[in-house]
């Protein structure tokens, strides 16, 4: 997560990780040699306009992984468990990640739109 510029700590990462399996989404871990070279999250969300949809919220590979099939391989097991459950999945990706971009047009996903996040902390 350090790689996209989330600076999580051991106990904020686990508390999300719970949270994640108490709403029943799944996290899947990429290995090599013992080494966590990779990860992904994907939930089943809903909302009022677009109804029930598979997300996949998380997906990364370390740099020096990368290019290696460990991203297409998290993706089609997350697809593989969402499928049953959703007829659509989406992602979101920040807009200057240009070559995840590229990535996820590889898999068959189509950019549909652009928007602006807000956040507020409370």
């Amino acid at each position: 997560m350090h790689e996209l510029g989330y600076p999580l700590n051991e106990e904020e990462l686990l508390f999300n990780i719970d949270i994640i399996n108490q709403r029943n989404g799944i996290i899947l871990v990429a290995e090599l040699g013992g080494n966590v070279v990779g990860c992904l999250s994907a939930v089943i969300n809903v909302s009022l306009a677009e109804g029930v949809f598979g997300e996949i919220v998380s997906l990364v590979v370390s740099s020096r992984y990368r290019r290696l099939g460990i991203g297409k391989c998290l993706m089609k097991q997350a697809e593989n468990w969402l499928k049953p459950q959703v007829e659509k999945i989406r992602i979101r990706a920040n807009s200057i990640r240009l070559e995840a971009h590229k990535f996820y047009k590889s898999l068959g996903y189509k950019e549909v739109k652009t928007q602006i996040s807000f956040i507020k902390n409370v």
